[in-house]
């Protein structure tokens, strides 16, 4: 008779005990997975950026060619010499002397400039 009211007593407690068991464990476990999971979701977060990086470099560099195709297009329909095509794709660059370059404001302009004509900013000797 003792087992069976011990049994009994012990089904009680267990009925009784486990919902709060659970419900620590709950949160234990939850912030458990959520600090192992959090190193996996950055690095997935860091890879879709790069994918996402790579997907606007591939269309901008394909707008550029379609341009250039476009412009060359255009120079050969014209029937310009080759010498002369050759130097309307490829613009001479833009230079300033060291002192001008030391200009925070004119550097700015020049390297602007550049990128708008897509050639480059030399820096050049003062004489």
């Amino acid at each position: 008779m003792p087992d069976d009211t011990d049994d009994r007593l012990m089904e009680q407690f267990i009925e009784r005990a486990t919902p709060k068991l659970l419900e620590a464990m709950q949160e234990s476990l939850s912030k458990q997975i959520e600090d192992s999971i959090g190193g996996l979701k950055s690095n997935a977060e860091k890879l879709l950026d790069e994918v996402k990086d790579a997907k606007r470099e591939r269309e901008a560099r394909e707008k550029q060619q379609a341009e250039e195709m476009g412009q060359l297009k255009t120079l050969l329909e014209r029937g310009d010499a080759p010498k002369d095509i050759h130097r309307n794709l490829s613009p001479e660059p833009i230079r300033l002397t060291r002192q001008q370059a030391r200009d925070a404001q004119l550097y700015r302009k020049a390297k602007a400039q550049a990128e708008k004509a897509r050639t480059t900013l030399e820096i050049v000797t003062d004489e």
